[in-house]
C-alpha cells in the first residue's frame, strides 16, 4: 500500500519531500527494488510564491492522513469539494483526496481523481506532483506503460530539482521491473546527479545493489561497456569476476581483472584484483605442466571462440579425474582483442611457461601467421577449426583436428559410391568459396573412383528459387541417360514420367537450402537421394524438409545423439557445466586437448614429445574413436554418416540392418 506522509498542499511549490518520497518508497517495496531515502533540501535557486495561508478543513485533512487515518479524511474532502465548488483551494482538495485513496488502496478512483484534477486545473502548480501521483497510482495498479510516459512529462516540465529527482526515481524503479536494465540504471544515475553530495548514497546503493542481485551476465557485460572508467561499471565488473571464478572460468575472470585495473587503479578493489591475478599466475606456475588455448573470446567470432575454450576445459576436467595424472594448467589468449601482438604475447607466454601444446588457433590465416612461431619455439599448435587441407606445408609442429573439405568429401563419396553402389551424379552447389571448393573435391573423389559427374549447377547464396537449375539438371541427364517413358493409363490417358540417369545429387549448401531443393526436385519428378556435407546439420533441414528429403544423407564430425559412449559422456558433461548443446567447435577442441592429454598419460613431459606422439599413434582418442593424423598433418578423423528418417536425423542404418563403419582410416605419414 502506498503511504503519504507530512502532506503539505501549497499552491506556490511542491509538495515536501516526504509525500513522494513516500510514494517511491511504497512502489519500491512493491516491485522489490532497494528502499532508498532522499535528500529534505529543496532547491534554494528556485524563485518561489508567497505561500497561501491553510484551509482549516484541509489541515484537518491533511493530519488524518500524517496519522494514517486516510478513511476518515476521504468524506471531509468529498464533502469540501461539493460544498465549495469555487473556492481557491479546490485543486489543493482534488490531489489531497487522491492521496487518501492511495493510502487506502483505492488506486482506480486515485486514477480517476487525479485525471479529472489534470483536465480541470491544467495551470495549477499541483500539476506536476499529481503526475507524479498519477503516474505511481498506475504503477501499483501494473499499468507500467501508462506510468512511463507521465514519468517523462514531470521530468521534462518540472521546475522543481526535487520532483525531477522523485520522478527519476520512479522511472529507474518501472524500468527495473520491465527489464530494462539499462534505462534503469540510467534513470538513477540521472536521478544521482541531481543528488546533493553529500546524500548521492540512496540511489548509488539502489544501483549497486540492482547491478550485483538482478543482472545476468549479459547485461553485466553490456552495462560495464556503457560506462568505461566510471560508476556503475566498476560494479558490474567485480560482480562479473565473481560470477566467473564461481563457474570456473579463470580466463574470462583475469581478463575482466586486468581492464579493472586498467580503468580503476585506485578503486578499493584494485588490491584485491592484483592479489587474485597474482595467484593465477603462482597457480600457473605451481602446475607440472601448461596447456595454452587461443581463440577469439571477444568480438564477432567469439561465440565460437568460447565454445572451443570449453571444449578443451572439459578434456582438462576430465584428465583431472585420473589420480595419477599430473596437475595441467591452462594458459588463455585472446586472440582478437591481442590480435595485434598475438604473436609477441604467444613467444612470451610459450617462452614463460613452455606449454605443453598450443591448442589454436581457430581460423586459417591465423595458423598461417603463428605457423613460424610454432616451429620457432618447438611447440605443437593443434588448430580445432581452421580447414586448411594441408597444415602440414605451413610447418612440422602445426597440426589440425578441423572438419575439413577434402574430408567430408572423401567420406560422402566413399559411402556412396562404396556402400549405395551409386556412380552417376547431378551436383547443385552454391556459389560461394565453401560450394565452389566441396563441388571441385566431390567431383575429383567420383572421377578417381570410376564414377561419373552428369551435370554441375550453381545457384546464389540465399536463393529460394532452384527451379531454373533444376530443368538445366533434368535436361542435361535427358541428353546423357535420363528416360522419359510413356505409360496408358486404365482410362486410356497417356502419363509421361521421368526416371532420372542420376543416382543422387550432391548439394554442398545449408540445411535450409537442401529441404528447399528436395521439395523442388520432386515437383520436377526427380525422384533421388540428395547428399550432403556438414553445413545440413541444422535445425532448418526439418523446419523447411517436406516428405521429399526423406532418405537423404550428409556427414558430420559430431552427432548430439550419437550411442558412442565417450561422445555421451561429453554431451552430459558439457549440459550438466554449461546448461546447453556443444557444438562441433567444442568437440574439436576437446579432442585436439585430448590429444595433447593423452601424450602426458604415455609419458610426454615436454612440448617435443607430445609432438612425436601425436606423430606416430595410431589410436589417438577422440569421441568418434580412434583416429591418426595423416601425411598433410590433418586429424582422419573418422564421420558420421547422418540420415533424414521418418523426419528425423539419425545415424544411416542399410535396409539389412547393419550399420557401415563412420570412417575410412588413411595411414599415417610421420
Amino acid at each position: 500500500m502506498l503511504i503519504v506522509q507530512n502532506l503539505q498542499i501549497r499552491r506556490s511549490a511542491c509538495w515536501p519531500r516526504r509525500t513522494s518520497v513516500a510514494l517511491v518508497l511504497s512502489f519500491v517495496a512493491v516491485f522489490g527494488a532497494p528502499h532508498y531515502f532522499p535528500a529534505e533540501a529543496q532547491d534554494s535557486r528556485l524563485q518561489r510564491a508567497p505561500a497561501k495561508k491553510e484551509h482549516p478543513t484541509l489541515a484537518r485533512a491533511k493530519r488524518l492522513i500524517e496519522n494514517q487515518q486516510a478513511v476518515a479524511a476521504i468524506p471531509i474532502l468529498r464533502n469540501f469539494i461539493k460544498a465549495s465548488p469555487q473556492s481557491s483551494y479546490l485543486d489543493d482538495a482534488h490531489v489531497l483526496l487522491a492521496s487518501a485513496l492511495i493510502q487506502t488502496g483505492a488506486h482506480a478512483e486515485a486514477v480517476t481523481e487525479l485525471d479529472e484534477f489534470l483536465s480541470e486545473f491544467p495551470n495549477s502548480n499541483l500539476v506536476d506532483r499529481a503526475r507524479l501521483m498519477l503516474a505511481s497510482a498506475h504503477a501499483e495498479l501494473g499499468n507500467l506503460d501508462s506510468a512511463l510516459p507521465l514519468l517523462a512529462e514531470v521530468r521534462s516540465l518540472a521546475r522543481d530539482r526535487q520532483t525531477k529527482r522523485e520522478a527519476l526515481a520512479l522511472t529507474g524503479a518501472l524500468l527495473a521491473r520491465k527489464g530494462d536494465v539499462l534505462r534503469a540504471v540510467q534513470a538513477w544515475l540521472e536521478e544521482m546527479y541531481l543528488t546533493p553530495e553529500d546524500e548521492r548514497m540512496g540511489p548509488r546503493e539502489r544501483i549497486r545493489l540492482l547491478v550485483t542481485q538482478n543482472l545476468d551476465r549479459k547485461a553485466l557485460v553490456r552495462l560495464q561497456a556503457s560506462y568505461p572508467g566510471q560508476f556503475p561499471s566498476d560494479v558490474a565488473m567485480v560482480r562479473l569476476i565473481e560470477l566467473h571464478l564461481a563457474r570456473k572460468e579463470q580466463h574470462v575472470a583475469e581478463r575482466y581483472l586486468r581492464r579493472f585495473l586498467k580503468q580503476f587503479p585506485s578503486h578499493e578493489y584494485a588490491p584485491t584484483a592484483t592479489e587474485l591475478l597474482q595467484s593465477f599466475t603462482a597457480r600457473l606456475r605451481q602446475s607440472e605442466h601448461v596447456i595454452a588455448a587461443v581463440f577469439p573470446l571477444s568480438g564477432r567470432l567469439s561465440p565460437f571462440g568460447n565454445e572451443s575454450l570449453r571444449g578443451v576445459q572439459l578434456a582438462l576436467d576430465r584428465a583431472a579425474e585420473f589420480p595419477d595424472m599430473p596437475t595441467i594448467g591452462l594458459a588463455v589468449k585472446d586472440s582478437q582483442a591481442d590480435k595485434v601482438f598475438l604473436r609477441s604475447d604467444l613467444y612470451e607466454l610459450i617462452e614463460q611457461y613452455g606449454p605443453l601444446a598450443v591448442i589454436g588457433p581457430m581460423r586459417s590465416r591465423e595458423a598461417q601467421r603463428l605457423a613460424e612461431l610454432a616451429e620457432r619455439t618447438e611447440t605443437p599448435f593443434l588448430t580445432p577449426s581452421a580447414t586448411v587441407p594441408n597444415v602440414r606445408r605451413l610447418g612440422n609442429f602445426l597440426f589440425s583436428t578441423a572438419l575439413t573439405y577434402p574430408l567430408q568429401a572423401r567420406r560422402i563419396v566413399d559411402h556412396a559410391m562404396g556402400h549405395l553402389a551409386f556412380y552417376r551424379f547431378g551436383i547443385l552447389y552454391p556459389d560461394s568459396t565453401y560450394g565452389r571448393q566441396l563441388t571441385r573435391l566431390f567431383s575429383q573423389e567420383v572421377q578417381q573412383r570410376g564414377g561419373e559427374i552428369i551435370a554441375v549447377e550453381s545457384y546464389k547464396e540465399n536463393d529460394k528459387d532452384f527451379s531454373l537449375q533444376i530443368r538445366r539438371l533434368k535436361e542435361e541427364d535427358l541428353k546423357r541417360d535420363g528416360l522419359i517413358t510413356e505409360t496408358e493409363s486404365a482410362t486410356g490417358e497417356k502419363q509421361t514420367t521421368y526416371n532420372p540417369g542420376f543416382d543422387a545429387i550432391f548439394v554442398p549448401g545449408t540445411g535450409m537450402e537442401a529441404a528447399l531443393i528436395a521439395t523442388q526436385l520432386l515437383f520436377y519428378d526427380i525422384k533421388i537421394p540428395l547428399l550432403g556435407t556438414n553445413g545440413w546439420n541444422s535445425p532448418d533441414l526439418l523446419r523447411w524438409a517436406s516428405p521429399s528429403i526423406e532418405g537423404s544423407m550428409f556427414v558430420d564430425g559430431f552427432f548430439l545423439d550419437s550411442q558412442y559412449p565417450d561422445m555421451q559422456d561429453f554431451v552430459n558433461r558439457y549440459q550438466q557445466r554449461y546448461q546447453g548443446r556443444p557444438s562441433l567447435f567444442a568437440a574439436q577442441a576437446y579432442d585436439a586437448a585430448q590429444l595433447v592429454l593423452d601424450a602426458v598419460r604415455r609419458g610426454a613431459t615436454s612440448a617435443r614429445e607430445v609432438r612425436t606422439h601425436i606423430v606416430r599413434a595410431h589410436d589417438l582418442p577422440t569421441l568418434a574413436g580412434p583416429a591418426n593424423f595423416n601425411a598433410r598433418g590433418v586429424l582422419n578423423r573418422r564421420l558420421f554418416v547422418l540420415q533424414v528418417k521418418e523426419g528425423r536425423i539419425v545415424p544411416y542404418q542399410a535396409p539389412n540392418g547393419e550399420s557401415p563403419a563412420i570412417g575410412t582410416e588413411v595411414p599415417s605419414i610421420p
